[in-house]
């Protein structure tokens, strides 16, 4: 291999293929121990062994041994640079999750309700599914739109390269199958991943971010038509037009609040440094 492309790999592939890995090494482990040894762990279980391992990643990993993205640094210093802190007001940051994820939320239960298939079943909100949420609640927003972010920041030295990227590359590793309703899927993947890099964005932290990605994927399946229903392509049409459409409803929301209500940090997230 040549010293030109071992660079390349060291300073470019590497960080982000990190960053993709470590918000679900615990659940691959377990899903290897299923493969190879035949051992079946509990999805509550897998999730109590992520979190941890991508804590660990988080907080000591990437500050203080590898160094990524800001080279080797205090772990209080890299959670202020990524937006993963309270800031003043804090409150406004965490209603502003709240309301974002009440939009996507009442979206898809419209578009539910609409389909005349809709069962309210407070089953669907089990303990299990409400702590696995904290993993891609939590760590997704860490690891994409914090440090992935600014990894790419400081590749492309532009912030709309640096969404795009993170944000097609967010939704092409959520694709579950090439069919087309698996690929409508990974396009929802994208327009709500834009919706949460954009409260990033606009707030200057990850905590608004965090609330809103935290409530979506835990109430995801309150909301919706209950599993093993036949989806019609009506059924299909409303629920991703009426949650694109509260993404970008939110999107709004962002905006005001962040501008009308200064629900944001004055050093903001994504700065580029040239």
């Amino acid at each position: 291999m040549s010293t030109f492309l071992h660079e390349k790999i060291r300073l470019i592939i590497r960080p982000i293929a990190l960053t993709i890995l470590f918000p679900v090494l615990g659940f691959l482990i377990c899903l290897l121990l299923k493969l190879f040894c035949h051992i079946e762990i509990p999805r509550l279980i897998q999730s109590i062994i992520n979190f941890p391992i991508a804590a660990l990643a988080a907080f000591v990993l990437f500050p203080r041994v590898l160094g990524i993205p800001f080279g080797k640094i205090p772990v209080k210093d890299f959670n202020q640079k990524i937006g993963l802190y309270l800031p003043g007001s804090a409150w406004k940051h965490i209603i502003l999750g709240v309301m974002l994820a009440a939009c996507t939320l009442s979206g898809m239960l419209v578009a539910s309700i609409i389909s005349r298939k809709y069962i309210l079943n407070y089953g669907a909100i089990t303990l299990t599914h409400l702590i696995f949420a904290l993993n891609p609640g939590l760590w997704e927003e860490v690891f994409y739109r914090g440090i992935q972010m600014l990894i790419l920041l400081g590749l492309t030295k532009s912030i709309r390269k640096a969404v795009v990227i993170q944000v097609v590359l967010f939704g092409l590793l959520h694709i579950k199958g090439f069919d087309l309703s698996a690929l409508i899927d990974a396009v929802s993947v994208i327009v709500i991943t834009i919706g949460f890099t954009y409260t990033a964005y606009k707030t200057g932290t990850l905590i608004a971010g965090i609330v809103f990605h935290y409530l979506h994927d835990a109430l995801l399946f309150f909301v919706q038509i209950p599993g093993g229903v036949e989806w019609s392509n009506s059924d299909r049409i409303w629920f991703y037009a009426l949650l694109w459409l509260m993404v970008g409803f939110g999107c709004l929301v962002t905006k005001m609040a962040a501008e009308k209500f200064n629900v944001r940090t004055s050093s903001g997230l994504y700065t580029i440094k040239i």
